[in-house]
């Protein structure tokens, strides 16, 4: 008896090992395209944003002052050029810093915080967020017309008019995102818009929307490309037309470069969003073809956010005044500080002086 009880019982035992044999064969695995997906979503929503606020920043700041400097900021090229590092700013801390915030502390975005939030974050978002390609495309015209039209540059190419426009592009996305107030609402899975059924109104508007937002700038910047550069090709006119605005002219390259990255960096979103709506419902099913628009949507909208830290590296590429105007007040901070502690150093020496002076007349 004590022998028998001692022995282990082989069948509960193998019926154990069954049983963990069948869990292991039931568990989901992952495949290899779900496992980039979480290695791109990391690496993305992670490491890359404080990357692309700190380049963002600098860059952005340097551009802005070099812009306000005396010799430069009478261009409306110039005018553009900081209206798009400001709109850059402000998107990289309001939009891209909160989002990386609440995928770090594992809280939930902004618009999803509360109901009034999700349409009013919305709405603000779409203002600022879509007034840096129009920006793009002020430039353009502003470059089109010193290349193509350079007896109308000095009446319309001006401040004046650059401020004027500004107000412009600001007031028509407001009316185009004015929506966003009444047909975004806060769901249980986040901020999305609410589309009853048959409603027509919301999907023109929705088409409407997106054309203002996306289409109809990125086919002007195409075409505006394509005439500046056959401009510059053609007509010279950094030799033809010496009258004309010098620090202008120069910028036309910074603005050709600025655009045509630009272009290349929003085009990809572009194009898979225009998939996301439109495709069939049979593309659901196949699991595979689903994780890898999510691994193109992901990719494609973090290289959306690289237009925010350009715009300086275009102007220091392709803009010889921009550079020497760098130098210069990089330069100009270097002396002033120096000159600073020459005189500190001076006033605190003469002060010495004076007070052994005074103490070898003093009579004791």
């Amino acid at each position: 008896m004590t022998n028998s009880s001692k022995m282990p019982n082989t069948s509960s035992s193998s019926a154990d090992v069954q049983l963990k044999t069948s869990q292991q064969n039931y568990e989901p695995q992952i495949s290899s395209a779900e496992s980039e997906l979480i290695f791109l979503e990391i690496l993305f929503q992670v490491y890359l944003p404080p990357v692309l606020i700190v380049l963002g920043t600098v860059g952005n700041c340097l551009t802005i002052f070099v812009m306000r400097r005396k010799n430069l900021c009478q261009c409306s090229i110039s005018f553009y050029i900081t209206a798009f590092a400001c709109c850059s700013l402000v998107m990289l801390y309001l939009f891209l810093g909160t989002e990386w915030i609440s995928k770090i502390f594992n809280q939930k975005s902004v618009d999803e915080k509360a109901d009034w939030l999700c349409p009013v974050w919305q709405f603000i978002s779409r203002v600022i967020s879509y007034s840096g390609i129009w920006f793009v495309v002020a430039m353009m015209i502003d470059r089109y017309i010193v290349i193509w039209h350079p007896k109308q540059f000095s009446s319309l190419c001006t401040l004046f008019m650059a401020k004027f426009v500004a107000i412009i592009i600001f007031v028509g996305l407001v009316v185009i995102s004015i929506h966003a107030m009444w047909t975004f609402e806060l769901m249980d899975n986040g901020c999305y818009t609410y589309h009853p059924e048959n409603d027509v109104h919301s999907v023109i508007w929705t088409w409407v929307a997106a054309s203002f937002y996306s289409y109809i700038p990125l086919a002007l910047i195409f075409i505006f490309n394509v005439l500046i550069f056959t401009g510059i090709c053609l007509k010279r006119p950094f030799k033809s037309h010496q009258t004309q605005d010098h620090h202008s002219l120069l910028f036309t390259y910074t603005t050709l470069a600025t655009s045509m990255f630009y272009f290349l960096l929003v085009m990809p979103a572009t194009i898979i969003n225009i998939v996301e709506h439109t495709y069939p419902p049979s593309w659901q099913q196949d699991k595979e073809l689903v994780t890898q628009l999510a691994k193109a949507n992901l990719t494609a909208h973090y290289m959306a956010w690289l237009n925010m830290t350009i715009i300086f590296f275009m102007c220091f590429f392709f803009s010889r005044t921009f550079r020497a105007e760098l130098w210069d007040m990089l330069c100009s901070l270097c002396c002033r500080h120096r000159r600073r502690i020459y005189e500190l150093q001076t006033g605190s020496q003469s002060t010495h002086i004076e007070t052994d002076s005074c103490n070898e007349t003093t009579p004791l």
